[in-house]
């Protein structure tokens, strides 16, 4: 049996943001890159990432770390819970379990090993009153989350289970500072520049847009038709994204006006949305715009090395 595990759970569609937040840099190193080094820093064995959009990309991106990953098939429609869930599933012979999303990556090490010392069934940090990640579950909980039905996510799940919360007060504001925004992106990383005394590294941002008339496809043009491709629903693809249908129609429609030719093919579904794909050239779009784009960042970190280089 494995005295501690670390689970992190990676499978959100980051619509808020317009970037994937896992991949973000924090000096120098990425979001889930920080968060998985600090569980094998406190020890956990194994650690479990569950991913969902973009799974293949993390699993390259953390493959020289040693972790195991299991991949969120419905990650559009299921909530952190669900997900937490299906990580568990891989942890059964473990007697604890350290969580935390991908975007929480700036927790210090001595605040781990604080949590890590508390007893309880559920331990949280706790900074100025609020509470954060990373959490430590307990295996004698485990059953009983997996009976909770309630939508209210893990929180409701520990209160309606009447699990005692241990909550242990730390100074670092680091456990509650993640990033579903830009503003909230900006303030980690000015977070990060106190924490450091240092500025931030020199970064590229590269943007890849098309444009006709004028720009009408980039990077969330891109998430919006993978979402539409994986879950068959314009209705669900935009409830991911947390936009309204009819903004959604008005991205479509702008996108095969300024094209000349449909993307997607249209079924009636009244309020629920029906039933939608992308036709063949829609697909080819989606393609050949996230092989421009891999092209481009590839070719873009390589200039930026060679005339930034000498000034990180």
């Amino acid at each position: 049996m494995s005295e501690l595990a670390g689970l992190i759970l990676a499978a959100g569609v980051s619509s808020r943001m317009g970037a994937f937040k896992p991949m973000l840099p924090v000096d120098g190193k990425t979001m889930i890159r920080r968060v998985a080094e600090m569980m094998c820093g406190a020890g956990a064995d194994p650690v479990v990432v569950v991913t969902g959009y973009q799974g293949g990309t993390l699993e390259g991106h953390l493959k020289d770390l040693g972790l195991r990953f299991v991949h969120n098939e419905r990650y559009y429609e299921t909530q952190m819970l669900d997900s937490l869930l299906l990580g568990l599933e891989q942890l059964e012979g473990a007697r604890r379990v350290l969580v935390s999303p991908a975007d929480i990556p700036l927790v210090e090490q001595s605040t781990v090993e604080a949590l890590l010392a508390a007893e309880g069934d559920f331990v949280r940090p706790l900074f100025q009153g609020t509470p954060g990640h990373p959490v430590v579950l307990s295996q004698k909980i485990f059953q009983g989350l997996r009976s909770y039905s309630g939508s209210g996510g893990l929180k409701g799940a520990i209160e309606a289970l009447g699990v005692p919360i241990t909550d242990v007060t730390v100074e670092d504001q680091g456990t509650a500072l993640d990033s579903d925004t830009r503003d909230e992106y900006a303030a980690l990383l000015k977070y990060r520049r106190r924490q450091t005394d240092r500025p931030q590294p020199l970064q590229l941002e590269t943007q890849v847009c098309l444009r006709a008339e004028t720009s009408f496809f980039g990077l969330r043009s891109a998430q919006f038709l993978e979402l539409i491709q994986t879950t068959g629903s314009m209705l669900s693809a935009c409830q991911c994204m947390h936009m309204s249908y009819s903004k959604g129609w008005t991205m479509i429609n702008e996108m095969e006006r300024q094209l000349g030719w449909p993307v997607l093919i249209r079924s009636q579904g009244g309020s629920n949305g029906g039933g939608s794909s992308l036709t063949r050239q829609g697909s080819g779009l989606l393609s050949a715009y996230r092989e421009l784009q891999a092209d481009i960042l590839a070719y873009s970190q390589e200039a930026f090395q060679k005339y930034f280089g000498n000034m990180q």
